[in-house]
């Protein structure tokens, strides 16, 4: 007898480690999804990060590369030709 309540014992046991299971896979399913938008919202900020880094290390390269073509835009907008190379009456 004491063999038949340990067999039953243990199929209710085995019965409720199978439903603890499901359970703690879906947990750590859940888990991992946000852990996954975690990391992506860490790599957007450290992109951004970079990005900013990135442009104030270099921001004097750029505001020359700025004035460059500012400047060039001016000169082409001054001397504006027409396609048969007489310049373009400006209203």
């Amino acid at each position: 007898m004491a063999s038949l309540t340990s067999s039953i014992e243990n199929f209710i046991s085995a019965i409720f480690g199978i439903f603890r299971n499901v359970i703690d896979s879906i947990f750590a399913v859940f888990t991992s999804i946000l852990a996954l938008f975690q990391s992506a919202v860490v790599g957007v900020f450290d992109l951004a990060k970079s990005f900013l880094n990135f442009l104030f290390s270099n921001i004097i390269v750029l505001a020359v590369i700025a004035v460059g073509f500012i400047l060039y835009s001016v000169a082409l907008q001054k001397n504006a030709t027409g396609p048969a190379g007489k310049k373009k009456a400006v209203a």
